[in-house]
């Protein structure tokens, strides 16, 4: 790992060098075919007239177009899982700096094909394209949707999917993942039933850690191969602290020069290493006890098959009541559930209660909105 944040700082040093920057990738290679600035705008304003491109399309030749005007930044959608959606100002200048990481890290290269399949019109997708953009690698698009995997039937270098795709897969035809070398997850954590599966698996798959701010993964976990490990390592030149509350600190150069604090609560290895243990603003004050819901549900991840979650109810005892949210039906023997459950949680992290819901609320890219299945709990 030395010698590859050698190189990537080497890189690091000659991106600050380099003056023209993103004004330098223009050209793209989509679906086969390789476009020269003026082609591929011809083809975006063309594709835009399309009153019959569906809207998961227009927002790939939305973002080529931004990309290829004359401003020095584009405007992002932050997912909204933690918060009220918002819009940023990215600089392109930066989203170039992270494309250079990810493909130096992955072999990103003109050899190379890759499948986008996230939808472009949150950071994922976009930087699916800027790396297409610099890398100069063959770049194939399809609907984002949960089963984007299993219609793909051409062999791919490099993807980047969301655990509900994943899981879609592994559900019905796992090996379908074999038609890709390399894949990146992100978005929502990853069941550790899915990665179990992964282990007999040829693809490479990885973990990331990152966000809208961060202008996608900063971090990087591989799930299972040689390289398989429990925790995230750094890319470029990041590095990592934590404040009093032991939530992450980013220390990005590429990305800004003052350091990001999140509230992401980890377990520091070291400056470039650390274990996602889960968000502090989720945290769940149960009669004094303070519980993380996402350490809770990887503890139990294993005794369940449908989508669930830990959430809370309002208690005149205990300020806040530990609810277990099941997605479907009452399928499951609660007694003989209980019992499991209770062995792989401590006393304070049992729940009070379980409740079954027919869908848990997610946010619009997919992800898990906590903040609403609370509110939910609280009607």
């Amino acid at each position: 790992m030395a010698s590859f944040r050698y190189k990537l700082e080497i890189r690091y040093i000659e991106m600050a060098i380099v003056i023209d920057s993103w004004t330098k990738y223009t050209s793209l290679k989509l679906n086969g075919i390789t476009y020269s600035h003026p082609e591929l705008l011809h083809l975006a304003k063309e594709k835009m007239q399309d009153s019959l491109l569906a809207d998961w399309e227009k927002f790939i030749f939305l973002f080529i177009l931004d990309w290829l005007n004359t401003d020095s930044f584009v405007l992002v959608k932050t997912s909204g899982s933690t918060g009220k959606p918002k819009t940023i100002q990215i600089e392109k200048d930066k989203m170039l700096a992270s494309a250079i990481a990810t493909n130096t890290f992955f072999d990103l290269d003109e050899k190379k094909t890759a499948l986008l399949c996230l939808s472009a019109e949150y950071i994922a997708g976009k930087m699916m394209l800027v790396r297409a953009f610099v890398g100069g690698f063959d770049l194939h698009y399809t609907a984002p949707q949960s089963d984007a995997l299993l219609l793909n039937t051409n062999v791919y270098f490099f993807t980047a999917i969301v655990p509900l795709q994943l899981e879609s897969a592994l559900k019905k035809n796992a090996l379908a993942l074999n038609n890709f070398h390399k894949i990146i997850i992100g978005g929502a954590a990853i069941r550790p039933a899915a990665i179990e599966k992964l282990q007999d698996l040829n693809a490479e798959f990885w973990s990331t850690y990152g966000m809208t701010e961060t202008i996608t993964h900063i971090a990087l976990q591989a799930l299972n191969g040689k390289q398989k490990t429990d925790y995230f390592q750094a890319l470029n030149t990041v590095e990592f602290g934590v404040n009093e509350n032991l939530c992450l600190s980013i220390f990005a150069p590429y990305i800004q020069k003052d350091k990001i604090q999140t509230n992401d609560r980890v377990e520091l290895i070291s400056s470039t290493q650390f274990r996602f243990l889960g968000r502090a603003d989720f945290i769940i004050n149960s009669g004094g006890i303070k519980l993380s819901p996402e350490i809770l549900e990887r503890k139990i991840a294993k005794y369940i098959d449908s989508d669930f979650a830990f959430s809370s109810r309002l208690d005149k005892t205990l300020g806040e009541k530990l609810v277990l949210v099941i997605e479907g039906e009452k399928y499951l023997n609660l007694t003989e559930f209980q019992s499991a459950v209770n062995q792989a949680l401590g006393r304070f992290e049992r729940p009070k209660e379980i409740v079954f819901i027919e869908q848990l609320p997610k946010t619009k890219n997919g992800k898990l909105d906590r903040n609403a299945l609370r509110k939910y709990l609280l009607k």
